[in-house]
């Protein structure tokens, strides 16, 4: 059997309607021909050891692993475009996010502030907001900590427990809590937005050939077009789906540039810090 999985934005809350959305890429698929589909999703263990599993079938990544610790494993098949994404489109941005009763107003303000992002090899919740530091950094630093909680629902919850004072988030995470869990909103707000890039792609084995990548592709849009399955698109705030050009996530270098210029290069503690609860997850 090929191995599936879905883990972004795979909050518990949603879980229903994911599993229901991949029930229905899967009927796609064995609609279409092909075999060993995998009827549930896997959820135990790392998505990052089934990226490198032969047999993956079909999985998501953050466009940054896609560009880099990833690359030689996984490939995007398409990508997603979602109602809260916040930039439209194929396209999706992060906000800075601080306590309600922060005296912060501005980014600018945040110098010598405690971040934590959710994970150091993370566009949405790291690289996204480092072209924004790099350039009001002193001597290659901005902040006063830099901590990964481990997932971005993890660090909006140490900024609620005053473990630290702002956290970058993924939109789509941040309006999918809003619906879903709004007590993980709760005494926060939104003190910038990053610039809008690519959306996490749905990707599969590089050893996936071509002509079932092409099949892959063809039942992700019938899916997305699938009346049956408009509720669980509804829930995952789906709109569709967009093919890129192979080079399009080289969008995301732009981020890091300024901070290699800039010779900004703050990582967030490794992952046994005091914030980290459990192992990494994207949501």
């Amino acid at each position: 059997m090929r191995i599936a999985e879905l883990p972004w934005y795979d909050l518990p809350e949603l879980r229903a309607a994911t599993d229901a959305w991949w029930q229905g890429i899967a009927g796609h698929l064995r609609r279409l021909g092909v075999d060993r589909v995998p009827d549930v999703l896997q959820r135990e263990g790392s998505h990052v050891e089934r990226w490198r599993h032969p047999d993956l079938l079909l999985s998501q990544a953050c466009g940054y692993d896609v560009l880099y610790d990833a690359a030689p494993w996984i490939v995007p098949v398409a990508t997603p475009c979602y109602h809260a994404g916040g930039a439209g489109g194929p396209r999706y941005r992060s906000v800075v996010v601080v306590r309600d009763d922060a005296p912060w107003r501005g980014l600018a303000e945040l110098r010598g502030a405690r971040f934590v992002v959710n994970e150091a090899s993370s566009h949405s919740g790291n690289n996204a907001v480092r072209p924004l530091v790099a350039q009001r950094c002193n001597g290659g630093r901005f902040f006063a900590a830099v901590a990964a909680s481990g997932s971005h629902r993890g660090s909006l919850a140490a900024v609620q427990r005053r473990e630290a004072d702002a956290a970058c988030i993924d939109h789509v995470v941040w309006e999918l809590l809003h619906r879903v869990r709004p007590s993980a909103r709760h005494g926060l707000r939104v003190l910038a937005s990053t610039e809008p890039t690519w959306a996490p792609p749905y990707v599969t084995s590089r050893r996936t050939p071509p002509a079932l990548a092409a099949v892959l592709r063809e039942a992700l849009f019938a899916a997305a077009g699938d009346p049956g399955l408009a509720e669980a698109r509804q829930a995952l705030s789906l709109a569709g789906f967009t093919v890129l050009p192979d080079d399009a996530y080289a969008d995301l270098a732009r981020f890091e540039a300024p901070a290699l210029a800039a010779r900004y290069y703050e990582l967030p503690a490794p992952a046994s810090s005091p914030l980290s609860r459990g192992g990494a997850a994207p949501s």
